[in-house]
């Protein structure tokens, strides 16, 4: 192993090394670990494929890596905004990871903000080599409504943009309730809502105007119950 090489993959080990990382920032963190001098794009690419070969490098997609040199591999959901910028960590996926969700999926789903003088992202299922990820829109009003606090898991346990339980539902209840998504409410049978920080919710879903539509999921109606019971 030529001396670059070592000293590469020792900066891609260190805690602080980016958990997803293009070729790019590859090139750059091989000029540097070359003394500035620039790697040949040949030879980079050779050491890529080696890295990739030895699973120390996890392709997402062409040109597009989970870095897993580092004791704390990076996580699929790491890689949501690199393949939709502004991208957040939401629905199923906060849900399920927070055991909220007795039925959680395996497909990353995330939220993209919608800016009504910008084109619109790309939304929908995208398939890469780490799994299937599902893009969803919401007006940037909506998907930032409520003091960050509420709405972002602001610690060091991830290392991209997730939205807390509580938001993830409020989004959930948002897109059921659009006439532009077709997503369903979600199946109280299948939530575990005293996991959630009630006041938290609350606050989320007034400022994101779903007060309504959460108050029916916490709330069973009267035809709810009297179904409940025949089934019982």
């Amino acid at each position: 192993m030529k001396p670059w090489q070592l000293h590469l993959q020792r900066a891609l080990a260190r805690t602080d090394a980016p958990p997803v990382l293009t070729r790019d920032l590859l090139s750059r963190f091989a000029r540097t670990a070359r003394d500035g001098e620039l790697v040949p794009p040949s030879s980079l690419t050779h050491w890529i494929r080696g890295a990739v070969a030895e699973e120390r490098l996890r392709p997402v997609q062409r040109g597009l890596y989970l870095n897993a040199f580092r004791a704390r591999p990076g996580h699929p959901a790491d890689a949501a905004a690199w393949l939709r910028p502004e991208a957040v960590v939401s629905l199923n996926t906060v849900l399920g990871d927070a055991g909220v969700l007795n039925n959680p999926v395996r497909t990353t789903m995330a939220v993209v903000p919608m800016d009504a003088a910008a084109p619109p992202p790309k939304l929908g299922r995208q398939t890469t080599r780490i799994g299937m990820f599902q893009f969803h829109g919401i007006p940037r009003r909506i998907l930032e409504a409520g003091n960050p606090e509420d709405r972002l898991e602001l610690g060091d346990t991830w290392e991209h943009a997730r939205a807390t339980p509580e938001k993830a539902l409020i989004d959930w209840l948002y897109l059921a309730a659009s006439p532009h998504s077709r997503r369903t409410p979600p199946p109280r049978d299948d939530l575990d809502l005293d996991l959630l920080d009630r006041p938290r919710l609350q606050r989320l879903a007034q400022a994101a105007g779903v007060s309504d539509s959460l108050n029916h999921l916490l709330i069973p109606t009267a035809a709810d119950s009297t179904v409940q019971a025949y089934s019982g």
